[in-house]
């Protein structure tokens, strides 16, 4: 693929002078997954791609990175995927391929990983995420716009990798099964609920996605910690992680893959669809309170 822009010396450059996000590696995981600003300097070649909104990508980016929004891949409220014919469209028009090299950053703690999981499930695998994100980025930013010649994105959905609610219910009584749950402990045990009910999956182990960020930060814990709080479950077992609506469990997703955890799902429709199902069963159940919204829907009236 030939880029449509030049300045890759200048590009280069910057990555040289920037002050480098140590690398979070593990002996026994996917190191590779997770990069940082030498990584770029060591590897030109890589595709860098923005996944915020237009808007912020336009106000600056790390240069030479082109933008593909992850809003543009997923959408309803439960951030499910597009069709797959979609998705090869979007991406190709982009310039990504099957076997494009790509690094992804964003903004927060959850829009890379979100992009990763998708790109991840459409069969992608030459992968990384940018440690930190936009916010870890040491180096200057550019606002002109980057762009690819458009290439032929042909998908290859691995079905292992995206649990659906059909999947969970079937196999809720699987010994080799774990159900991760992603969400607040407050959520988990049914003190808030931003659905119909509030509460968790049966038989689902919390563990919050903040555990994996450095306090007040975008970056990831060390591998050797991340470890550590993943230290109870068995690698023997599949893991299909669930949150709210599958942006927070993507970046436990990453975590676990990044660990070297081999059978992972993410269940996107995750607690938007579960606990609205009156059909399902739930556990520490509870019930959304309706009075606020009804009063304030009622003043807003007048």
């Amino acid at each position: 693929m030939k880029k449509v822009f030049s300045g890759f010396t200048t590009f280069a450059i910057i990555l040289l002078a920037a002050a480098f996000i140590p690398l979070n590696a593990g002996a026994d995981g996917d190191p590779g997954l997770l990069v940082n600003g030498q990584w770029l300097y060591a590897h030109p070649k890589a595709v860098v791609v923005d996944v915020r909104e237009d808007k912020a990508y336009m106000a600056g980016h790390i240069p030479g990175a082109i933008n593909i929004p992850v809003e543009s891949l997923q959408g309803g409220p439960d951030a499910v995927p597009y069709p797959v014919k979609q998705e090869e469209k979007t991406l190709g028009a982009k310039g990504l391929d099957i076997n494009s090299d790509v690094v992804l950053y964003g903004a927060g703690r959850m829009s890379a990983f979100r992009e990763f999981w998708l790109l991840d499930y459409l069969g992608m695998r030459n992968m990384h995420v940018l440690d930190g994100g936009i916010e870890g980025w040491k180096g200057q930013t550019a606002t002109a716009k980057t762009g690819l010649e458009p290439a032929l994105f042909k998908a290859r959905p691995v079905p292992s990798k995206y649990a659906t609610t059909a999947y969970v219910r079937a196999h809720l009584k699987n010994p080799g099964l774990i159900l991760l749950d992603a969400r607040t402990p407050a959520e988990y045990h049914g003190m808030v609920a931003l659905a119909l009910r509030g509460g968790h999956i049966p038989g689902a182990i919390n563990i919050n996605f903040q555990e994996n960020f450095h306090k007040g930060s975008t970056a990831l814990k060390p591998v050797a910690q991340l470890k550590k709080i993943y230290a109870g479950l068995d690698r023997r077992k599949e893991i299909i992680v669930y949150c709210q609506s599958g942006s927070r469990a993507v970046t436990s997703y990453f975590v676990l893959r990044l660990l070297g955890f081999k059978k992972v799902r993410t269940y996107i429709p995750s607690w938007v669809e579960w606990g609205s199902n009156e059909k399902l069963p739930v556990d520490e159940v509870s019930y959304f309170n309706f009075v606020p919204l009804i009063k304030m829907m009622k003043s807003l009236k007048k």
